[in-house]
C-alpha cells in the first residue's frame, strides 16, 4: 500500500492534455459528474481514461489514471469508494470510513452491489459503466447521495425502485427533495433487444409498452433511460427534478466506452459527493 500511497502524491507535469468531465451542476452542495474517455493512459482498446480494473487493462496504468482523476479533482482516492458491480439489483449504506475501499485493488471493494449511498461529505461514490446507465441521486432533505448502476439487468429488475423506495421508507426521504441525473449510456435507436429481454421488461411492476418499439422480426428498440426514468416517477420524484443525458455511448464513441462497438473496452464512471 505504501507504493500507492506515494504514488498518489505524484503530479504528472509533462501531460499536458485536459480532463473533460461533464457535470450534473444541480446543485451547489454536490459535486457530479461523468467522466469522458478522453486523456489518461490506458492504450489500444482501452484508450484513454479507463477507470475499471476488471476489464483486463493492465492494473498499474488504471491506478496512474484514477490517481489523475483524484488529483483533477483536488482529493485523493481515500475519499472515493468503489463497488464491483455485478448487474445485481443489491445496494449499501456506506460511510467516509470506507473511503479508498476498491480503489486501489479489487479485493477489498464491496462486492456484489451495483448502489451505494451515503449520509457523509468528501466522499466520492462512483458507477462503472459502458452503455449501461449510470444513475445519481440527491436527497436533499437528508443530505443523502447516491450512486447506482442500472445495466438492461437492473433496469428490469428495477433496482432504480427499489433504491429510492428504499430511501423514502427506510430514511424518511420526501420524494419531493430527491433529484436524480440519468448518465450517457445507449439511446433507444441503438438499443437493440430480442424478446428474452422484452418478455421481462413487459414483467416490470409498471406498464412498460410505450418503452419499446418494433424494428424487425426478432428484434426491438428498448428505451433503456426512459425505463430508469419512470421507476423515478413512480416513486415521487418530480420530472423536473430528473436529468436525462442526451449523449449516447455508441454514437459518441469518442466520449465514452460502448461494450456493444468493442466488448475489450474501458469503462467510464459517473460519480458524485457532498461537499463539506
Amino acid at each position: 500500500m505504501n507504493k500507492y500511497r506515494k504514488a498518489q502524491r505524484q503530479k504528472h507535469r509533462k501531460d499536458k492534455n485536459i480532463m473533460k468531465l461533464l457535470t450534473w451542476d444541480i446543485n451547489n452542495s454536490i459535486i457530479a459528474f461523468t467522466t469522458t474517455r478522453l486523456d489518461g493512459f490506458s492504450k489500444g482498446s482501452y484508450q484513454g481514461l479507463n477507470l475499471a480494473f476488471n476489464v483486463n487493462d493492465d492494473h498499474e496504468t488504471v491506478l496512474k489514471n484514477r490517481i489523475k482523476l483524484s488529483e483533477y479533482l483536488h482529493t485523493d482516492l481515500y475519499h472515493m469508494i468503489s463497488p464491483t458491480q455485478t448487474h445485481s439489483t443489491n445496494f449499501l449504506e456506506v460511510t467516509k470510513k470506507d473511503g479508498g475501499k476498491g480503489m486501489f485493488s479489487l479485493e477489498d471493494a464491496f462486492y456484489n452491489y451495483d448502489g451505494l449511498y451515503t449520509k457523509d461529505s468528501d466522499v466520492y461514490l462512483i458507477s462503472y459503466h459502458a452503455d449501461c446507465i449510470p444513475v445519481l441521486i440527491y436527497a436533499e432533505d437528508k443530505q443523502i447521495i447516491g450512486a447506482i448502476h442500472s445495466g438492461w439487468k437492473g433496469t428490469v429488475l428495477q433496482i432504480v425502485d427499489k433504491f429510492i423506495k428504499h430511501l423514502i421508507q427506510k430514511e424518511a426521504v420526501n420524494p419531493d427533495d430527491i433529484y436524480a441525473y440519468i448518465g450517457p449510456s445507449l439511446e433507444q435507436r441503438n438499443f437493440e433487444a430480442r424478446d428474452d429481454i422484452i418478455n421481462l421488461v413487459k414483467q416490470m411492476s409498471f406498464d412498460t409498452s410505450n418503452f419499446y418499439i418494433k424494428k424487425d422480426k426478432d428484434s426491438y428498440l428498448l428505451d433503456g433511460k426512459g425505463l430508469v426514468q419512470q421507476q423515478l416517477l413512480i416513486n415521487g420524484v418530480k420530472k423536473e427534478h430528473i436529468t436525462i443525458s442526451p449523449y449516447c455511448t455508441i454514437d459518441n464513441n469518442d466520449l465514452f466506452y460502448s461494450y456493444r462497438l468493442n466488448k475489450l473496452c474501458g469503462r467510464n464512471i459517473t460519480a458524485i459527493m457532498r461537499k463539506k
